[in-house]
């Protein structure tokens, strides 16, 4: 339980500290908050590409599976099998989640104060 609230205030905070320094940075260079509505919407697409992150069956089990089943076909000889190669390589997410979760968050930010201060 009290993990959970450390990670709740850990988001929130950092949602909050990067809005306040995108809204900073826009008044200081731009005057207004125009790019806002901007930052937020690229924002909120980083954080998703964030928690895709990488995982599945990589290129080089692909190709270790093609040369394992061309070379069983090629020799006759007992290879490892596709399936075995691609158990190896189980799908192993590796995103970084809580940056895309502050990502996102932020982005709802921008995009909900560049609306008040219309």
């Amino acid at each position: 339980m009290r993990q959970a609230v450390v990670n709740i205030l850990t988001l929130a905070i950092g949602s909050l500290a990067v809005t306040i320094v995108t809204y900073a940075i826009n008044l200081q260079l731009f005057s207004s908050n125009s790019a806002l509505f901007i930052e937020g919407i690229v924002s909120i697409l980083a954080g998703i590409l964030f928690l895709l992150g990488s995982g599945g069956i990589n290129l080089w089990s692909q190709k270790a599976a093609i040369l394992a089943a061309a070379t069983e076909a090629i020799s006759g000889k007992e290879q490892p099998k596709p399936s075995e190669i691609y158990k190896l390589d189980r799908w192993k997410p590796r995103g970084f989640t809580r940056l895309g979760l502050i990502l996102i968050i932020a982005g709802i930010l921008m995009l909900v104060l560049y609306f008040i201060t219309l």
